[in-house]
């Protein structure tokens, strides 16, 4: 048992996390499907949800091994608590069409740029704290971490549909968390040269002249 998971640990890891959010993404395409057919109307930012989901499961199968992992139980539970908190947003009274539209605008802003960063990620995308191969195209080369910052956005979206104290308050955590995730990562990449010339080279996380 102990020789099959080092020689296939990895990818049994990558069967489990597909199966388990491939799940949650076909569960809502099909909901957004079936309320499509009955109002026959096709929603584009469910549409690009789903795409984006699609793209990162597929990434999941197909990404490289790691070469490295940072072995702090506290920084992988921030790494978790991040990347897993968009699915404990609660649904809430919408605050009226003009924030509706301007959640869809926002959301499909953040979903268009999360499945561009992801591409340019490719093989090396990651759920916990790790080094794949840096990547420093495309968007990474503007900002350190363009997934992180997408994320935040998609749930600036969710905030501006469904604004209850529960949402905001998760909202909060969840951004806070993504913040120390790069933080922390960044001190382990520091690791490696390459990271540290890729720092050299692009300054800011999140927002280019500001953060």
């Amino acid at each position: 048992m102990r020789e099959l998971l080092r020689k296939h640990g990895q990818t049994i890891i990558n069967v489990v996390l597909v199966v388990c959010l491939g799940h949650y993404a076909l569960e809502r395409g099909a909901t957004a499907l079936r309320q499509a057919q009955l109002e026959h109307t096709v929603d584009l930012v469910e549409t690009a949800f789903f795409v984006h989901n699609v793209v990162m499961l597929t990434l999941i199968l197909v990404r490289r091994p790691h070469q490295a992992i940072d072995k702090s139980v506290l920084h992988q539970a921030v790494a978790l608590v991040a990347f897993f908190s968009g699915i404990t947003f609660v649904r809430a009274s919408e605050p009226g069409p003009v924030m509706v539209a301007l959640s869809q605008v926002v959301t499909a802003a953040a979903i268009i740029l999360g499945t561009a960063a992801l591409v340019n990620l490719g093989r090396s995308f990651g759920i916990l704290v790790s080094v794949r191969k840096v990547r420093i195209n495309g968007l990474y080369a503007v900002i350190r971490h363009p997934m992180y910052f997408t994320d935040i956005l998609w749930r600036v979206g969710i905030i501006l549909k469904n604004p209850c104290p529960l949402n905001f308050t998760i909202f909060v955590v969840s951004s806070a968390c993504y913040v120390y995730r790069a933080l922390l990562e960044e001190k382990f990449l520091s690791r490696w040269p390459e990271y540290r010339d890729y720092m050299q080279k692009v300054s800011y996380r999140f927002l280019p002249g500001i953060f």
